[in-house]
């Protein structure tokens, strides 16, 4: 339990909550695609008197509302601020990874993932920016004091039980 609630509506987390919300929504999208590419099944299988496209985009609705009642049923917000709040021991590390893509040198695009890690080893990664990144992950360092932030192979063997071999990640560490 945290001494301080009020921690949990920190402005340093918003990004982490936007972030959340952004991959909600992008879910909903999607499903509601896939609702509209199934019933243009259906038609197109109604009209050229083909059953087994009509039989595919009625599977394919059905799919597509379960998976967006699912969205619209769960509340990944109300869930953390709660997992922060009440059960902040569950999460025993913390920490962020940038990715920078840089096609012929040039850099493009960088995108910051925050990872968060439980004590039964499940992962939770939610993409943010990079300058964001190192804000909530200050925030969370008071919302979590007893977690461990930044990365190192130990923590990974540690947490995981294995270390992801990611390349050219230790580059600058090997120079002597």
């Amino acid at each position: 339990m945290l001494k301080d609630q009020r921690i949990v509506t920190h402005p340093g987390l918003n990004p982490l909550w936007e972030s959340m919300e952004r991959d909600r929504r992008q879910q909903q999208f999607a499903a509601v695609g896939v609702i509209i590419l199934s019933l243009l099944c259906i038609v197109v299988g109604v009209v050229s008197r083909r059953l087994g496209w009509a039989m595919l985009g009625g599977a394919g609705c059905s799919a597509a509302l379960w998976w967006l009642f699912r969205i619209l049923t769960e509340q990944p917000l109300a869930f953390w601020r709660r997992q922060f709040r009440e059960e902040p021991e569950t999460i025993v590390w913390v920490y962020g990874l940038v990715t920078e893509r840089m096609p012929f040198g040039f850099k493009t695009v960088s995108v910051g993932t925050l990872h968060l890690v439980e004590t039964d080893g499940t992962i939770h990664a939610f993409g943010m920016k990079p300058n964001e990144l190192k804000l909530v992950t200050k925030t969370l360092n008071r919302v979590l004091p007893h977690a461990e932030f930044g990365y190192t192979p130990e923590r990974e063997m540690k947490h995981r039980g294995e270390v992801t071999n990611f390349k050219g990640r230790d580059q600058f560490n090997q120079i002597k």
